[in-house]
């Protein structure tokens, strides 16, 4: 960034404060070096006149410039990133064409290279010829007055094996490598194999064709589809074998594994932040929890969506939001928090899901990160390793999970995960609860408390101090990294009304006779009535319909802009709904119709299979029967079973029933008693339905184990 700027140069760059005409702007630098003379002086070269230091610019122009430059220093090292990607490409190009070059191949064919180099140096040094300059550097060999890395080079392009003391290279075979390098490249100085490393075998290519498939089959089942296809050679198990240990672990992997994990074998370019200033780049991700909660409104177990956005600098969680679903809200919840906590950033890294590539979000109109002055910038299609800061934040939540017993992880063992899910479904049954399963307020106070541990510890990406306590070298932990950066830099907070209406949704509507309509609602102000029949900006609150702001639309530039608040229209209630729909109501409303349709679906579907498949007959059609019932005819209520015992609604009233007839309890009763009432949730069930489970542990023994 320049640190003297002339007139032109502030003209050209339109900041803040300053004026956009080259005129202006020459007298607005005569102006400051009346004011500040140590900040203007005569710009060198031709053409004269004054530069004026950026010492000199408003607060909000030197802001400015900072904000481009931090920008273009991000784009710089996304276009490295995609220059050192294609050097990669290029580089697994060629290896693709040496793929089956050895050990000792390639180190020969390194080092004939790197001879042919050498000569190339010094005939661009000294101005000789090729043929001279190799005469030289060949009587440096013979001599032993040649550095020791070209003569240990020597010795590998020599390929003689021995005791690998021979150094002398003869001009002939010299001239011949040079020759051979510009005929075939350098892949032409590499020597023939030997007898122990022969060719891949010619089936190989035809075996792959059943080994390379994304369902990784084994090796025996892979040669069994080979087998089928009737090949002239036939190889057996351990020949495959072989022939696979000589491939590289990328030719094995190829066709069996996608991109995003191929990726996570390659090399890959490490971003250092560290020359970033605080709240310069939000990175932001969300993540399915990994165990069930009860949902906060009807009780039911599911799993929460979870949005977290970290600082890049400083690796610190600067906000988060635990939503019921995956949505464009609940990113700008955790985003708004992370603003209205810690600062407004200048950018915004996420990756290219839909809850963050949306009009919502991206709209230069209604869009929140225009309004906001939030830079957007994407990761690339399969390119998770690039926000490695953030996809390591979420082990946090994975590790959360694991605390609670309804973890669904792969970790969980089986069968403790089949015996808490139809724990919590029975008791949620029996009494609308499950001590199992976490409420609502708990799982949210887990939250803030796992993301309070990882900011206060230290994070391996992080530079060492020395810790005060024990006097050892340790890593800053996120919050004392925060803390060290904004002493030196504030960050950008907005005031809580800019909040507010920065957070707030926008569509874009048409006004008529004062009326805006917005989810089926109508919405009045005298104010509109001057606005008939043209567009405007209503912005509303997700979970209040009482009433909506309604700004204008300006045109700056030939460009649309948000132009200032006409009024805030209230719901009038005569078109639609007696009570407003809110857009959160809305979509709660839709979300529901679409299970009871799915459930619909299903339930039709069950049906349609319960229903035999029946040979319909034709028979003689009998005469219908009328049976005479009495007027007062009333079926009685059957309260007794077969045996003679009462009919018991649930298992806590045939409980009582055993404990106050234990003459009458049966094997049966005891296995019952035993099975399905003294397990956990069973006993503590039947305890607070007044049921006395030491009596009912008592009845379940036989009468020959209680007399004992």
């Amino acid at each position: 960034m320049k640190s003297w700027l002339s007139a032109r140069d502030i003209a050209e760059a339109g900041l803040p404060g300053l004026p956009a005409r080259l005129d202006t702007a020459s007298r607005w630098i005569a102006s400051a070096a009346e004011r500040a003379p140590d900040l203007v002086r005569k710009r060198n070269g031709r053409g004269g006149g004054l530069v004026v230091s950026i010492d000199a610019l408003p607060v909000a122009a030197r802001e400015e410039l900072d904000r481009r430059e931090q920008v273009t220093a991000l784009a710089l090292a996304e276009a490295r990133e995609l220059a050192d990607a294609r050097e990669t490409d290029c580089r697994q190009l060629a290896n693709a064409t040496l793929r089956h070059l050895g050990a000792r191949q390639r180190k020969v064919m390194e080092a004939r290279a790197a001879l042919l180099a050498e000569i190339d140096s010094r005939v661009t040094q000294t101005g000789w010829a090729r043929k001279p300059t190799a005469e030289a550097m060949i009587d440096e060999l013979v001599a032993g007055f040649a550095a020791p890395r070209l003569a240990r080079l020597a010795r590998d392009a020599n390929d003689r094996g021995g005791d690998g003391r021979n150094a002398a290279v003869s001009l002939r075979t010299l001239l011949g490598w040079f020759s051979a390098r510009e005929a075939g490249g350098i892949a032409a100085l590499a020597p023939r194999k030997s007898r122990e490393r022969e060719d891949l075998p010619a089936w190989l290519d035809g075996f792959l064709q059943h080994y390379r498939k994304p369902t990784k089959p084994a090796i025996t089942e892979a040669l069994d589809l080979f087998a089928k296809t009737g090949p002239a050679v036939l190889p057996t198990v351990d020949q495959v074998r072989r022939a696979l240990d000589k491939l590289t672990h990328l030719e094995r992997a190829a066709g069996r594994e996608g991109k995003l994990a191929m990726r996570a074998r390659m090399a890959y370019v490490a971003r250092d932040a560290s020359a970033l200033q605080v709240t310069s780049v939000y990175a932001g991700d969300g993540k399915t929890f990994d165990a069930e909660v009860a949902h906060p409104i009807h009780g039911k177990p599911f799993r929460p969506e979870l949005s977290a956005m970290i600082d890049a600098r400083t690796r610190r969680c600067v906000g988060w939001s635990a939503a019921l679903d995956e949505s464009t809200h609940a990113v700008l919840e955790a985003l708004r928090r992370a603003c209205a906590e810690n600062g407004i950033p200048a950018i915004f890294y996420t990756d290219r899901g839909p809850g963050y590539r949306n009009a919502a979000m991206d709209d230069p109109l209604t869009g929140f990160l225009a309004r906001a002055g939030i830079t957007p910038m994407r990761a690339l299609a399969y390119g998770s390793q690039a926000k490695g800061n953030i996809e390591r934040f979420n082990h946090v939540w994975s590790r959360l999970s694991r605390e609670f017993p309804t973890y669904l992880g792969k970790e969980m063992d089986k069968e403790a995960r089949q015996f808490v899910h139809k724990t919590t479904r029975r008791d949620l049954k029996l009494a609308g609860q499950s001590g199992l399963l976490p409420s609502w307020p708990d799982f949210l106070a887990k939250c803030t408390e796992a993301v309070a541990d990882y900011n206060a510890r230290p994070h391996s990406e992080l530079p060492k101090i020395r810790d005060g306590v024990t006097g050892k070298l340790r890593h800053q932990s996120p919050d004392e990294a925060w803390a060290e950066c904004t002493a030196s830099f504030q960050p950008i907070m907005p005031s809580p009304e800019e909040l507010e209406d920065m957070f707030r949704p926008w569509q874009i509507r048409r006004t008529r006779r004062a009326l805006v309509e917005w989810l089926g609602n109508s919405y009045f102000a005298p104010e509109l009535e001057a606005h008939h029949g043209q567009d405007v900006i209503v912005g509303y609150d997700v979970r209040d319909a009482s009433k909506v702001w309604v700004r204008r639309i300006d045109l700056v530039n030939g460009e649309r802009q948000p132009g200032e608040l006409i009024a805030v229209a209230a719901f009038e209630g005569h078109k639609t709904r007696y009570v407003p729909l809110s857009y959160e109501q809305a979509a709660i409303e839709r979300r529901a119709a679409g299970r009871v349709g799915r459930l619909e679906r299903k339930i039709a579907v069950a049906r349609e299979e319960a229903m035999p498949q029946l040979t319909l007959q034709a028979a003689p059609v009998m005469p219908a029967t009328v049976i005479e019932q009495p007027a007062e005819f009333r079926p009685a209520r059957v309260t007794t079973a077969a045996n003679g015992r009462p009919i018991f609604r649930d298992d806590a009233e045939l409980a009582r029933w055993l404990i106050q007839h234990p003459d009458q309890v049966t094997s049966s009763d005891r296995a019952f008693i035993r099975e399905e009432m003294l397990d956990d949730a069973s006993k503590r069930l039947l305890a607070r339905q007044g049921v006395d489970v030491a009596q009912l542990r008592e009845l379940s023994r036989a009468p020959e184990e209680r007399a004992a």
